[in-house]
């Protein structure tokens, strides 16, 4: 039975990064997940090598770094140089899809494909035997933004086909993703699931417990 691995996304203001980071570990996420934006490819703003650099320093947990911008390949060398463990760009942005995945695994990196909810998951077939991990997005861009249940269609599909081909890439989903959500995201195929903080940080005794019982659960039944 395959495992669902969890990543949380760094939310903390610098001053605070430590503290969150070791929230995490003591929670057993498996992965940090640092969202980049660059107010253009969407509306917001945030992430950059320094983030990045900065949790290096902090934790031995591995970092996908999810570049939300225009031109990856221009910024993906400086986070992989900060300690970027995984890096992950969109299929949408203004680069060559080919070239830049080459350049990350070109640095010793693993490589990520991202989609929007909107972006068939066809337009992706020529790079999937070149990446590590295929990011599926399961809400629109913008804060706290309501999971799309039609995007699992595409999770499934994705799963189908790296099971036809012959291909080993991880499947993940982000946005909007909840305890009832992440049950159907499993059953569908998502490997990796990408939750926010707060989720995990709960207050709770145990926060991913529960997520990794409704995990598990899903995948006995998927």
């Amino acid at each position: 039975m395959r495992s669902v691995r969890f990543a949380a996304v760094i939310g903390a203001k610098p001053c605070q990064i430590e503290s969150e980071v070791r929230d995490l570990e003591a929670a057993g996420i498996d992965l940090l997940h640092v969202e980049v934006m660059d107010g253009h490819f969407v509306p917001d703003l945030g992430g950059g090598p320094r983030l990045v650099a900065a949790l290096r320093t902090t934790t031995e947990l591995p970092i996908e770094v999810h570049l939300r911008i225009e031109q990856p390949d221009r910024y993906a060398r400086a986070f992989i140089e900060a300690g970027a463990d995984i890096v992950t760009v969109h299929l949408e942005a203004r680069h060559d899809v080919r070239k830049t995945l080459e350049l990350i695994r070109s640095m010793g990196c693993r490589c990520g494909l991202a989609l929007n909810p909107i972006t068939l998951l066809k337009k992706s077939f020529p790079y999937l035997p070149y990446i590590h991990s295929l990011l599926c997005l399961t809400a629109n861009a913008g804060p706290r933004l309501p999971f799309l249940p039609e995007t699992l269609k595409k999770v499934a599909l994705a799963k189908a086909h790296r099971e036809a081909a012959n291909l080993a890439y991880e499947i993940g989903v982000e946005g909007g993703i909840t305890q009832e959500s992440l049950a159907s995201a499993v059953i569908h195929g998502a490997d990796r699931v990408v939750l926010e903080s707060r989720l995990v940080n709960s207050g709770e005794d145990d926060p991913l417990r529960e997520l990794r019982a409704a995990a598990e659960e899903a995948n006995m039944g998927g």
